[in-house]
């Protein structure tokens, strides 16, 4: 997760108490797959209720520290708890956010290097808070590319100058502990490393942000990791690669999305949908929930400026969008592009209506 948002004092949240006590969401009858309509916002309808199976294989996906958290921290919880195992991936090191840089700096206009420290203290907070899930650094890698710049990466194409980053004034990653540091941030680049990583952990599940995401390093991330797993799928022997399942979470949207802290219940379903995506609520106990709280609150940079939104998140179960392994073969890599004029269920009877205007991300 990164944002633009209002900075507030960093301080202790005296909901959880409260959101501890929220009821897990209720599983529900199965319904059938969304049309690809569009309307107004509706009360969400009730979601089917994921399971994790025994020994799963999960890769985690986060275009930032702390996205890890808001979107996974209870799978990942309840993954480890099953027997199974967790590699979290981080695509940036999220060293692009100048309110929180001049937070943690006090520096009104902070510099390239300053920058580059905030990544390396980003990262060092997300180790932190995947110690919470006893999910160890060994299991955790970083690609250290460019905070705010995905989107305009894979736009470029593959065969261009590298990319810059804006903040750090890099073209490639800076940090020492990256997978590659001698990669380029251009698209062939990230999708040959994601799609390693995919070989190298061979999850039978990845989550990852839903093209829905309003912020365009999310719904870039969807795109390269859709484009890593065709590219994996077209090397001999690389179809046995594909996962089961693509779990998508979402984190930016412009729809009354998440609820606002104060809102009691779980997390609801969201109005938009994405084709072949169906959502699922995963249902979590009052001790999960703790522990993602405490895991979000060791993002101390992040939780000094987007405490509304981190409270948001922390409910009695998480929402993931699942594509099947069956539709992962059909999904094509730019395709909603990013900001793209995506549909909503509601009270429409399958029939078209007027779409809404894409809103800009946090």
């Amino acid at each position: 997760m990164n944002g633009r948002g209002t900075v507030v004092a960093r301080r202790r949240w005296g909901y959880v108490g409260a959101l501890l006590l929220a009821t897990a969401a209720a599983a529900s009858t199965p319904r059938p797959a969304h049309s690809a309509v569009a309307s107004a916002p509706q009360p969400a309808s009730p979601t089917d209720t994921l399971v994790v199976p025994p020994r799963l294989r999960l890769l985690v996906v986060a275009p930032h520290p702390d996205d890890e958290s808001l979107g996974a921290g209870g799978l990942i919880q309840q993954t480890i708890a099953a027997g199974g195992r967790v590699h979290v991936l981080f695509l940036t090191n999220g060293d692009g956010y100048p309110e929180a840089v001049e937070v943690a700096t006090g520096h009104r206009e902070p510099t390239a290097t300053d920058y580059r420290g905030f990544g390396e203290l980003r990262r060092a907070e997300a180790l932190v808070a995947l110690e919470h899930y006893r999910v160890l650094p060994l299991s955790v890698t970083f690609l250290g590319f460019p905070d705010g710049g995905l989107a305009e990466i894979w736009r470029r194409g593959p065969r261009v100058p590298a990319y810059e980053s804006p903040y750090t004034r890099e073209d490639n990653p800076p940090y020492p502990h990256v997978l590659e540091s001698t990669a380029h941030y251009v698209s062939r680049d990230l999708i040959h490393l994601i799609a390693r990583m995919v070989a190298l952990s061979d999850p039978d599940w990845i989550v990852l942000p839903t093209p829905l995401d309003n912020h365009p390093d999310h719904c870039a991330a969807f795109t390269f990791v859709v484009a890593a797993l065709k590219s994996l799928g077209a090397e001999p022997g690389g179809a046995s690669k594909i996962p089961d399942r693509l779990l998508t979470y979402l984190v930016h949207s412009s729809l009354g999305w998440p609820p606002a802290p104060q809102t009691p219940g779980p997390l609801p379903e969201p109005n938009k949908v994405f084709a072949p995506a169906r959502w699922y609520s995963l249902p979590l106990t009052p001790d999960q929930v703790k522990t993602k709280v405490e895991a979000l609150e060791t993002h101390h940079t992040q939780a000094a400026v987007m405490e509304v939104l981190f409270r948001s998140f922390a409910r009695s179960n998480e929402i993931f969008g699942v594509i099947e392994r069956d539709e992962i073969a059909h999904l094509v890599p730019g395709t909603p592009p990013c900001g793209p004029e995506l549909p909503s269920h509601a009270s429409t009877g399958g029939h078209p209506a007027a779409v809404e205007e894409p809103s800009q991300p946090h």
